[in-house]
């Protein structure tokens, strides 16, 4: 499967605050979000390989609910909407940059239908 179908990780990566990461030597791209969320061959936040707002393999590993559950973890979901986002660094500019978990990072599959609010 690709790591990511729809660009997000090609024009991300990088970028200051993007806790996102691309080994050209192996071809993966890499999250690492804090010390204890590492993911070394990642699948785009955004398509998880499959291609947005595809619905054909949702999440069963629940990594990222696990992630949002532990206390201080850049992953929480979002008062306001319910969304699962990601926390990336603090840029030069003082502002820091989240990122909406609509794929999980790990094994790719759609977050759960109680993961999001659906198009509106």
């Amino acid at each position: 499967m690709n790591a990511c179908v729809c660009g997000a990780l090609l024009t991300d990566h990088g970028n200051e605050g993007s806790p996102i990461t691309y080994d050209a030597g192996t071809g993966k791209y890499r999250l690492e979000a804090s010390p204890d969320i590492v993911v070394e061959d990642m699948r785009c936040l955004m398509c998880g390989g499959q291609g947005i707002g595809v619905r054909d393999r949702m999440c069963a590993c629940g990594t990222v609910e696990r992630w949002a559950a532990a206390e201080d973890s850049p992953v929480y979901r979002n008062e306001h909407n319910g969304l699962l986002m990601l926390k990336g660094r603090e840029r030069s500019d003082g502002l820091t940059p989240h990122y909406a978990i609509w794929y999980c990072p790990v094994c790719g599959g759609r977050m759960g239908e109680a993961a999001y609010v659906d198009e509106v």
